[in-house]
C-alpha cells in the first residue's frame, strides 16, 4: 500500500518543474534576453532556416505586398483589406455567421476559459484539439498574400500557430481585465496577428482593436509588467499616439503584437464585435511546441505543411 501511494505522488514535482521552466522562459522572453534564447534555438537546428527561406521564396511576389511588409516592419501594423482574397474572407464570414446564429448552443458547449468578455465559437470544429486544414479559417491564414507579407517581414517562412473566432460582448459592472488592458504578446519574439472584422466596428462603443504603433511602444520593450491600465501607459506615451481600428465588416489588418502595445474588447452596452484572428510566429518556437493544432485533410503542398508543422 505504501509503494502504491508513493507512485501516485511522484508526478507532482515534475509538473511543477515544467511550469517553472515555462515561467522562466516567459520572463526572459519579455526582455531582450529572449533574442539570445531565440538565436540559441536556431543554432540547434542547422539548415532548417535556410530551407524555410527557400520555401518563402517560392511564393509569388507583388510590389504592393512588399510595400505592406515594409510598413509592417516600420510601424508594426498594416491594413491589408485590399490585398487579401475577398472570396476567402467571405467564406470565413459565412462560417462566422452560422456560429453566431447558434450562439446560445455554442456558449453552453464552450471549453472553460478565463475571459468573461468574449466567447470562443470554434470549439466544435476541433478534433483532438486540431483544425482540419481545409477549414475556411485555416485556408484564409494560408493565402499567399498573408504568408508573403508576414514572411518578408520575418525574413523567414512564418509558422501558423492558431486560428480563432471570438465574439466580444459587454460585461457591465466588471473591471477591465486580461486583453482589455494594455499588453504585448509574448508567444514568441516575433508575433504577427492577422485579423478580420466580421461585424462593422463603427466607433469606440464597438470595442475596436486599439494599439500604439511600434515607435512609441518601444517605451515598454523590456517591461516586466504584464497588463497595464490607461493611466500607466499614457504616463509614458500620452493618449495622442493611440490608434483605434475603426473599419467596416471584412476589413483585414496585420499587427506585430509582440512590438505594438495593444488592447481591445472594451464593448459598451448593446454592442458586440465578432473577430477572426490568425496568429503567426517565427520558427523555432521559444516555448515547447504545444499539441498539434492542425490535422492534414486533402492534398497539401510542402510549403503549407511547413507553415503548419505537419
Amino acid at each position: 500500500m505504501t509503494a502504491t501511494t508513493t507512485t501516485v505522488e511522484r508526478p507532482a514535482p515534475k509538473k511543477q518543474k515544467i511550469n517553472q521552466f515555462r515561467r522562466i522562459l516567459w520572463h526572459l522572453n519579455r526582455t531582450d534576453l529572449g533574442w539570445v534564447t531565440k538565436a540559441a534555438l536556431t543554432t540547434l537546428q542547422p539548415g532548417a532556416r535556410t530551407r524555410r527561406v527557400a520555401m518563402l521564396d517560392q511564393l509569388p511576389a507583388k510590389a504592393e505586398w512588399s510595400e505592406a511588409s515594409r510598413k509592417l516592419d516600420q510601424d508594426g501594423y498594416v491594413d491589408v483589406s485590399s490585398l487579401v482574397d475577398r472570396n476567402l474572407a467571405q467564406a470565413v464570414a459565412a462560417v462566422a455567421d452560422n456560429k453566431v446564429s447558434r450562439l446560445k448552443e455554442l456558449t453552453g458547449k464552450q471549453q472553460l476559459g478565463h475571459k468573461s468578455f468574449w466567447v470562443s465559437l470554434l470549439d466544435e470544429d476541433l478534433v483532438n484539439g486540431a483544425f482540419a486544414t481545409d477549414h475556411p479559417f485555416v485556408r484564409y491564414a494560408l493565402q499567399p498574400a498573408a504568408l508573403r507579407i508576414i514572411g518578408d517581414f520575418m525574413h523567414d517562412l512564418p509558422q501558423l500557430s492558431d486560428v480563432l473566432l471570438t465574439l466580444s460582448q459587454p460585461t457591465p459592472n466588471q473591471a477591465l481585465s486580461y486583453s482589455q488592458l494594455w499588453h504585448l504578446d509574448h508567444d514568441d519574439k516575433r508575433v504577427c496577428k492577422l485579423f478580420i472584422y466580421l461585424t462593422d466596428v463603427q466607433n469606440t462603443a464597438d470595442g475596436p482593436f486599439t494599439f500604439i504603433p511600434a515607435g512609441p511602444s518601444k517605451a515598454f520593450r523590456n517591461s516586466l509588467k504584464s497588463h497595464m491600465n490607461d493611466a500607466t501607459v499614457f504616463a509614458k506615451t500620452g493618449p495622442d499616439v493611440v490608434k483605434e481600428m475603426i473599419a467596416p465588416r471584412l476589413s483585414s489588418f496585420i499587427v506585430n503584437t509582440a512590438r505594438c502595445l495593444h488592447m481591445g474588447s472594451r464593448i459598451q452596452s448593446d454592442h458586440s464585435r465578432l473577430l477572426y484572428t490568425a496568429t503567426y510566429i517565427q520558427q523555432p518556437r521559444i516555448y515547447p511546441e504545444p499539441p498539434a493544432r492542425f490535422r492534414a485533410v486533402g492534398n497539401l503542398s510542402d510549403l503549407e505543411r511547413a507553415v503548419m508543422r505537419l
